[in-house]
């Protein structure tokens, strides 16, 4: 399946656009920045660049997409209009384009605690962003999986998780296996229209995606 992934240069996307390429899925890289077009090169994946600013009708249509991964994000630490223009909006774009190319099969990386009311914490702004993303998607037609991870680490992946966690006691997840999740999900029929959170843990991820 070609696989267009929204976000491909971020620490996350970089992460599943080479699982993906080392799996039995097709990567197409999307970025903003012609620049960042020869990393991608480099791994022998093929890339679009288009603005999440902008309609996304063109870059699906330039990759041959029949699913995506949404894997964008401006970052908790940036300011409520960047957030909401790439975390809210930006999604949000991506679900219309794929509504509008007839294709079903998307996959976002949302948060933790991801909430359209969320109120106080230093980062509500980009919780209610990323709420507001994941509503719009559940309200779609689309055959959805909406993956929520806690505080993402950079430690090595261990191929172990915990799904649907406490969600008052936070919790971590490295890259690697945020990565490693989203990916199992498009093989996984049991996950389309559902939501989990995720969390490092002790279960397989074979196992833990099998229970939903």
């Amino acid at each position: 399946m070609r696989v267009l992934v929204v976000g491909a240069n971020g620490h996350t996307g970089r992460r599943i656009v080479r699982l993906l390429r080392d799996g039995a899925h097709e990567p197409i890289a999307m970025v903003r920045d012609t620049t960042q077009v020869p990393h991608f090169g480099e791994l022998g994946v093929a890339t679009v660049v288009a603005d999440l600013e902008e309609p996304l009708d063109p870059a699906l249509e330039a990759a041959s997409a029949e699913a995506l991964i949404f894997a964008a994000g401006s970052g908790s630490e940036t300011g409520p209009e960047k957030t909401l223009a790439v975390d809210r909006d930006g999604a949000i774009r991506s679900i219309a384009a794929m509504e509008a190319a007839g294709l079903s099969r998307y996959v976002m990386l949302s948060a933790l605690r991801a909430d359209p009311g969320s109120e106080g914490s230093p980062i509500s702004h980009y919780l209610r962003a990323k709420g507001i993303a994941d509503e719009h998607l559940r309200r779609s037609d689309l055959h959805y999986t909406i993956v929520r991870p806690g505080r993402l680490t950079f430690d090595e992946g261990t191929g172990k998780v915990e799904l649907e966690p406490d969600p008052e006691s936070g919790g971590s997840i490295p890259r690697d296996d945020v990565a490693a999740v989203i990916v199992a999900t498009l093989d996984q029929k049991g996950t389309v229209r559902k939501t989990f959170d995720l969390v490092e843990g002790s279960t397989s991820i074979a196992e833990a995606l099998s229970s939903l």
